[in-house]
């Protein structure tokens, strides 16, 4: 028998795994449904400090599709593939690794919902001993801890991320040194958490082989989780598939890290959930926990591409993903501030296409729309039925409609103008195929790069998705039918088994992640959040499973 049970490596789990084994009595078990590599042996996909990992369909999760809403026409628009990680470090496999933290407001409003122990005050430590800031130090930042961050200085940003800043700057937007420490609006150097040659994923970092030679710790990868046995209101373990059939792990503490998605389809599978649903899908109801796979919530975000002329490209010895961003308050009705994010992007992909197109990015970093994770049916290798219901709320649609005309009166300054050559739609399905890294990628962008070198030709094959920005945005029937027809979702999907007060009927877990009426089970992702942060979720589900290490070796300290 275990003493803990870690369903799912992900970022979350790879903390967990890392931590909890630093107690050499307490024998730990980490399962991961995808595969394993030793440190060191790493995918180059996967090692490169630029996003490639994206693209390569071994690292994300097979078969998940997505509802995101409704388009234009009323009718429902679906992700044929939503990317969610698959393998030994989850999502830090193939995330854009950004480094951003949120905003305190997020972690005060948390406790004021009910998480007790969750204000800033608390998280801030887990913050700093999660990081190794590169550039800062000081009360706010941490120097040594598993995860480096780094910013590309406002000196370096290539000529287009340069001339974004300039023009932000006259717009009244002050030039923010550290935006994880000074949370005004402003623009700053987007924080990346990585090294200037290699990402650092939560494996990397939190699974090194010092940590996995500890003969407490054990690693079962290419295992699929079932679901927790649990016995009179107590779980017992887990039963996971593996290539040889079923088996049955026992354990003292049971943990599911299975992310924002997965974890709540475990935990139905294994019968705690919302109880009609349960039992629509054969499941006998263990307990009937309303709030699982409810509260799904994610940020909405619109991304427009630019042809760069050679001057404003990213230099090549720069291989990183963004340069900067844009922290600023909507002022719409009822919205927080702080609310939204634009990024500025020097080199859209990995490829020769790629280094000639940027990007800017506007997200709605506080939505208020909210969707739902449901069983598609009882066989854990069926995915989950996933509806985003983004821009369901009408602040989000609002909000993202203004952040994009924001975004075209950027293009439109002259600075900006000068430093690039067409705004335009990007075309998703050639995007989607040209992100999988291997040769024949690499010659058809080639061929597609040098065909848009020459002026009147690039004039000729944009002319379909090239965008007046200036018509564009004084258009609004044209701006509101652009959102509804190709706003995205982020994948910094949470809030699906929330934390909260025992006299919350939604809340799944307590603020120590355990399940509200079951014994021995807790939730450590970002399922737990109880909204979302104004930050891509990487570093704030490492926070929390810091956080809950600390709170579990503290429980076995006093005897627990």
């Amino acid at each position: 028998m275990f003493d803990v049970v870690i369903a799912g490596a992900g970022a979350a789990g790879c903390v967990l795994a890392g931590r909890l084994s630093e107690i050499p009595e307490r024998h730990v078990l980490l399962i991961e449904a995808g595969p394993d590599v030793p440190p060191g042996r790493e995918h180059p996909d996967i090692r490169n400090p630029y996003p490639v990992a994206l693209g390569n369909p071994h690292f994300s999760l097979p078969d998940l599709c997505a509802e995101l809403g409704f388009g234009a026409a009323g009718k429902p628009r679906r992700s044929p593939h939503y990317l969610q990680g698959f393998g030994v470090g989850g999502g830090s496999n193939i995330q854009g690794m950004v480094a951003l933290r949120g905003h305190p407001d997020d972690y005060d409003g948390w406790q004021s919902d009910g998480a007790t122990g969750w204000g800033w005050a608390d998280v801030l430590p887990y913050f700093r001993k999660l990081e190794r800031d590169l550039d800062f130090s000081g009360p706010l930042h941490g120097n040594d801890g598993p995860m480096p961050v780094r910013r590309t200085p406002s000196s370096d940003w290539a000529k287009f991320s340069q001339a974004i800043g300039h023009a932000l700057q006259r717009k009244g937007y002050p030039l923010v040194d550290d935006c994880n420490a000074d949370f005004r609006d402003g623009i700053s150097a987007l924080p990346i958490g990585n090294l200037p040659n290699q990402r650092i994923s939560a494996s990397m970092a939190y699974l090194t082989e010092t940590v996995r030679a500890r003969p407490n710790l054990s690693i079962l990868a290419d295992a699929l989780v079932e679901k927790i046995e649990i016995r009179n209101g107590r779980a017992q373990g887990v039963v996971v598939r593996v290539a040889g059939g079923r088996q049955h792990l026992s354990a003292r503490q049971t943990i599911v890290a299975c992310g924002g998605l997965q974890t709540p389809a475990v935990l139905m599978r294994s019968g705690v959930g919302p109880g009609a649903h349960l039992q629509a899908m054969g499941i006998e109801i263990v307990r009937d926990s309303p709030g699982v796979g409810r509260n799904l919530q994610n940020h909405c975000k619109m991304d427009l591409a630019i042809h760069l002329p050679r001057a404003s490209r990213q230099p090549r010895a720069q291989r990183s993903w963004g340069q900067n961003c844009l922290r600023y308050s909507s002022r719409w009705e009822e919205c927080p501030e702080y609310d939204m994010l634009m990024v500025s992007v020097s080199k859209a992909s990995w490829h020769p296409l790629g280094q000639r197109i940027g990007a800017l990015v506007v997200a709605v970093h506080k939505p208020f729309s909210k969707g739902v994770v449901d069983l598609a049916g009882p066989d854990p290798v069926q995915p989950p039925r996933v509806s985003f219901n983004m821009l369901s709320d009408s602040r989000d649609f609002h909000r993202l409609v203004e952040g994009t005309r924001f975004m075209l009166d950027v293009l439109a300054d002259p600075e900006v103008a000068a430093a690039r050559h067409g705004v335009l739609f990007p075309d998703g399905n050639l995007v989607h195929r040209l992100n999988r890294h291997n040769v024949q990628n690499w010659l058809q962008a080639a061929a597609i790069a040098g065909a848009l070198e020459p002026r009147l030709l690039r004039r000729l094959l944009l002319r379909d998705l090239k965008i007046d920005v200036t018509v564009l945005a004084q258009n609004q029937d044209a701006l509101d039918v652009l959102i509804r027809e190709r706003a995205q979702v982020s994948h910094h999907v949470c809030g699906t088994c929330r934390m909260g007060g025992w006299n919350d009927a939604y809340a799944v877990v307590d603020p120590s992640g355990r399940v509200w009426g079951i014994e021995g089970l807790r939730v450590v992702d970002a399922s737990i959040f109880p909204t979302i942060p104004r930050a891509n979720t990487h570093f704030p589900v490492l926070m929390a499973a810091e956080k809950i290490a600390d709170l579990i070796k503290a429980e076995w300290k006093n005897g627990n």
